[in-house]
């Protein structure tokens, strides 16, 4: 007879490492999500770390993420890993992808994010030829808006606005009906 101690597990185990995405900010990607297992026998229960990071987006590459340590557990809570002899470790991904042109994110040879100068003329006369300078760190999404749309916005307010005027006639009329009878 065997005795549990002598036990050998042949059963095939595998241990993914997570895998994620995000538009590059500066900061680096480290997946703090939990490896997953499968094939463990019922009632085992495991712990295991995947280690990858990743900063900016010419880093990126396959199988990023790796599962560095694991530990398996039988039901009592004894620590039988090495009683597993197939387990297959599984590495995820992790990328960083570029933000969008309009954001404007450019970096140098360095890495560090390059501040775009924007030169804009006022047209007030008071002004004329004068030119200022502003920086542009951090565009803004709704900066992605063109002048060409102000016209659509005010044709929307417009419809609004006699939307509610028709309202306000519509219940000033009836007002006054209610105030005959």
């Amino acid at each position: 007879m065997k005795t549990e101690a002598q036990l050998t597990y042949r059963n095939r185990v595998i241990f993914t490492a997570p895998s994620a995405e995000k538009i590059f900010d500066g900061t680096p990607l480290t997946e703090q999500i939990d490896v997953t297992a499968q094939g463990l026998p019922e009632g085992f229960t495991y712990k295991a770390v995947a280690e990858g990071s990743v900063t900016y987006p010419e880093d990126n590459s396959e199988n990023n993420n790796i599962v560095t340590d694991y530990a398996i557990f039988d039901p009592s809570g004894l620590n039988v890993t090495e009683k597993f002899v197939n387990v297959e470790l599984r590495p995820g991904t992790l990328k960083i992808s570029e933000k969008e042109e309009v954001l404007g994110a450019k970096r140098g040879k360095d890495g560090k994010e390059i501040v775009e100068q924007v030169v804009i003329e006022e047209k007030d006369e008071s002004n004329v030829g004068k030119t200022v300078q502003i920086d542009d760190e951090k565009t803004a999404k709704s900066d992605k808006i063109k002048k060409n749309d102000t016209s659509v916005e005010l044709i929307l307010y417009s419809v609004l606005v006699f939307i509610m005027l028709a309202v306000f006639v519509i219940f000033m009329m009836d007002s006054n009906k209610m105030r005959e009878k």
